[in-house]
């Protein structure tokens, strides 16, 4: 009886250790995938917000125009002499670099004025071929001459990649990840394929170019590795090796790069393997204490922890894979500057209340805000006080919300509040309690005091709507309603 007891048993161990090895497999390949979405959240997020920015300024563009075309518009009588004079001096003496204007005399089909030098030695006086060009854009007639001005596409999206160039470099993550972009001049490779736009881990060889034939370490080709994998399917997961942040220590690295071909820009970013590892040791040495304990156990109570034995580290390993799981979905659904739910997460939280809302007919009020004049904000005292500005604002509105509310940052400056069981009649006396919250805010900064407000725009779901999209919209339309009526208002579609 003892010597079966002690087989079973010695049967027990063995098997505990077999379990432990798959556990610890199981565990890193665990890791390994949640690594991965983290990589892949975190530059889908960065891409969403490069799209927000690109509609914010193509928001304030489009409106320059129409304000300089009501200036235009009030010149009207002049003779075309006085007219064309005036409106030369205008745009030499303010020299704004984001415009691009060009005046022509229809019948000779001459520019005479074209700073940019658009037409060139060689014009069939087709303004038309500009027009592709241009983000938003004027043709005026006055007397024998036309008028085109506008904002080049180009400009506005230098403009994007300039913010979101500072935003990457000023960007802290854990495990010294951080992310790259490269900027593609040939997509069959070769040698100059690319130039390194933005790199925190290398900041000294920014505009340098890059070659699909260069190696790492272990003589493996990242760049055409990475290169092949964005022409084949616009993404890639892939490991190479390469040098730690902030140190001189080389290492395997998983990366995950996506393409955004309106830049031409691969967007990349990577954690160390050896970092996960001593994560994955370190969690694996805690729970090797317990299965030890365990294992003690089931040598004096075999017939009992038999049964038990095989529950409680499945149990427990359910337990712990939950529990990292949702650690690290926390942090992948959390924005890093304002600590706001990221618009991944908001995603989740705007399709779960559309649902509830199909079954029950009962939705929640969708607000979605922007700071007012932010972009001044940015322009006169720099990204650091608009992110200060962004934390302030989160942080006093999250003082009036309740906690079962969620404030989503959707992109750049721009918020959406879900707020369940607020009614279409209270909505309007809560908004205003937010608008005179967040215009209580005092930010002093080089001399001058910044006194941010918002505007808002309210939704509700409608039994009209197909998806959350719709309600997101109609939010979004009142928004700009409460912009064109003066800024720090709310207004509500039904």
């Amino acid at each position: 009886m003892v010597g079966s007891i002690l087989i079973a048993s010695l049967f027990l161990l063995l098997s505990v250790n077999h379990i432990t090895g798959v556990y610890i497999e199981q565990t890193e390949e665990n890791m390994i995938d949640l690594k991965k979405v983290f990589l892949h959240d975190t530059i889908n997020n960065l891409v969403n917000e490069i799209d927000a920015e690109r509609k914010v300024y193509e928001r304030v563009y489009a409106s320059m125009v129409e304000r300089q075309y009501s200036l235009i518009r009030g010149n009207m009588d002049l003779s075309d002499e006085d007219f064309l004079k005036l409106l030369i001096n205008y745009f030499e003496m303010t020299g704004d670099e984001y415009w691009t204007i060009l005046i022509w005399e229809q019948e000779s089909k001459q520019a005479v004025f074209d700073p940019a030098n658009l037409v060139g030695e060689q014009w069939e006086g087709d303004y038309k071929q500009f027009l592709p060009g241009l983000l938003s854009y004027k043709i005026i007639r006055h007397g024998k001459h036309m008028i085109l001005y506008g904002v080049s596409q180009e400009y506005s999206d230098n403009m994007v990649k300039e913010k979101i160039e500072s935003k990457i470099r000023n960007s802290k993550y854990e495990d010294n990840a951080y992310i790259w972009v490269n900027e593609i001049i040939d997509y069959k490779g070769g040698d100059n394929y690319a130039i390194r736009r933005v790199h925190p881990n290398l900041p000294e060889t920014e505009g340098t170019y890059l070659s699909t034939d260069m190696t790492d370490i272990k003589g493996n080709f990242p760049y055409l590795t990475e290169l092949e994998g964005i022409n084949k399917g616009g993404e890639i997961y892939f490991t190479y090796f390469f040098k730690k942040l902030n140190s001189e220590v080389i290492s395997e690295k998983l990366a995950y790069a996506k393409a955004y071909r309106d830049f031409d820009w691969i967007i990349a970013m990577g954690i160390h393997l050896d970092d996960i590892q001593v994560y994955i040791d370190k969690t694996n040495e805690d729970n090797q204490e317990l299965i030890n304990q365990f294992s003690m156990i089931l040598i004096g109570i075999f017939a009992l922890l038999l049964i038990i034995s095989f529950m409680v580290i499945i149990n427990f390993d359910k337990w712990v894979f939950r529990h990292k799981k949702k650690a690290l979905e926390q942090e992948a659904n959390q924005d890093s500057l304002t600590k706001a739910i990221n618009r991944r997460g908001g995603i989740v939280i705007l399709e779960k209340a559309f649902k509830e809302y199909k079954k029950s007919g009962e939705g929640p009020a969708i607000m979605m805000f922007d700071i007012d004049h932010f972009k001044q904000v940015n322009d006169t005292f720099g990204h650091d006080v608009g992110d200060q500005v962004l934390q302030k604002i989160v942080e006093r509105v999250n003082h009036v919300i309740r906690s079962s509310d969620a404030m989503i940052r959707w992109g750049g400056d721009e918020f959406i509040g879900v707020f369940h069981g607020l009614s279409q009649e209270n909505a309007q006396y809560f908004a205003k309690k937010l608008l005179s919250s967040v215009s209580e805010i005092e930010i002093e900064c080089e001399g001058s005091r910044i006194c941010p407000t918002i505007s808002l725009g309210i939704a509700y779901f409608s039994p009209l709507d197909d998806a959350y999209k719709e309600v997101v919209k109609r939010a979004d339309e009142a928004l700009y309603l409460s912009k064109n009526s003066g800024r720090n208002c709310a207004n509500l579609i039904t």
